[in-house]
């Protein structure tokens, strides 16, 4: 690959449940689809909150990841470490959002059709030295990379 991979860790005990993780994961998300009504954007962060606590769930990368062993067209790959979506093999069959025990896969319409949406890391930002949009985002840093 010929970069280092950095992951995301919460630090919910920081977060101000201010969303702009989910903001700026959306926009890069609208980015790469260059605003194509023909697909859905969804964020790939949520952050969950009650009165007490505010916790950013997203993709842990599982090293024993139930959504890559599970899907039939093995659609979704270990790429470094990071659990990787490849959309052009995706069925749509949902055996993965089922399979996640974070629930933090969701379907989307692409191309009149539905597919499978998880974080992918932010991998074509890493590769240009840049970090996670959903980490640069964070004006408390929440999100810590590891």
């Amino acid at each position: 690959m010929g970069f280092q991979v950095r992951f995301l860790k919460a630090n919910p005990e920081w977060c101000m449940g201010c969303k702009n993780c989910e903001l700026a994961c959306t926009s890069r998300k609208m980015a790469k689809a260059n605003n194509s009504p023909k697909y859905e954007v969804k964020t790939n962060i949520h952050i969950i909150q009650s009165d007490e606590i505010k916790f950013p769930v997203y993709c842990e990368h599982c090293e024993d990841a139930y959504c890559k062993e599970i899907c039939p067209v093995n659609a979704i790959e270990n790429n470094n470490g990071v659990i990787y979506l490849n959309t052009e093999k995706c069925i749509g069959c949902e055996m993965c959002v089922q399979a996640c025990p974070y629930g933090v896969i969701d379907m989307r319409k692409a191309d009149n059709k539905k597919i499978a949406s998880k974080c992918d890391m932010c991998l074509d930002r890493q590769k240009n030295n840049l970090s996670p949009a959903c980490y640069s985002a964070c004006p408390v840093k929440a999100l810590e990379l590891i």
